[in-house]
């Protein structure tokens, strides 16, 4: 999830994104917009080239009806943003919105559904962002162990951010 550092309010759009774009994949050139209609930040490489804008964050809810009901309290990506959010102080609840899910394969089916289907990544796979202003970012590395697209293996991500 992107937020603007000098405001918080202004966040990512994934409508305004998606339709600037005209495709529901973002790749390498495209622009993340804030719901201001300003530019947040812009994918300059990708190596994977598949990454879901609408799927949304794992969360408990999510956790029930895909896996069961007994896995309702693992671990999820909604409760890591809620845990940054608490931590960074300027964020709460309210404030988590759409994300992307980068890496994540969710094709969009001929009749408008979603489907969840087994990564495209792998090792060493990356995606580079330029800034267009200043941003708080809150990521959250999928830490699902129910899911079988990371061999029910949560992995470490790498993050690197430079000037």
């Amino acid at each position: 999830m992107f937020y603007s550092l000098a405001n918080p309010r202004e966040r990512y759009d994934v409508q305004r994104t998606l339709r600037r774009q005209n495709s529901v994949y973002l790749g390498t050139g495209s622009v993340l917009y804030s719901n201001l209609g300003r530019p947040m930040l812009t994918i300059v490489a990708d190596t994977c080239g598949r990454h879901d804008t609408l799927g949304g964050a794992c969360a408990q809810e999510s956790n029930t009806v895909r896996y069961a009901l007994e896995k309702r309290y693992m671990h999820s990506c909604r409760d890591n943003y809620l845990r940054a959010c608490a931590h960074d102080g300027r964020l709460s609840k309210g404030d988590i919105g759409p994300n992307i899910n980068f890496f994540m394969n969710v094709p969009v089916t001929a009749d408008g559904g979603l489907t969840f289907e087994d990564g495209i990544s792998a090792p060493g796979k990356y995606v580079e962002l330029r800034a267009e202003m200043d941003v708080i970012m809150l990521i959250s590395n999928c830490p699902q162990l129910n899911n079988p697209c990371n061999a029910y293996n949560p992995t470490a991500a790498q993050v690197l951010v430079w000037n």
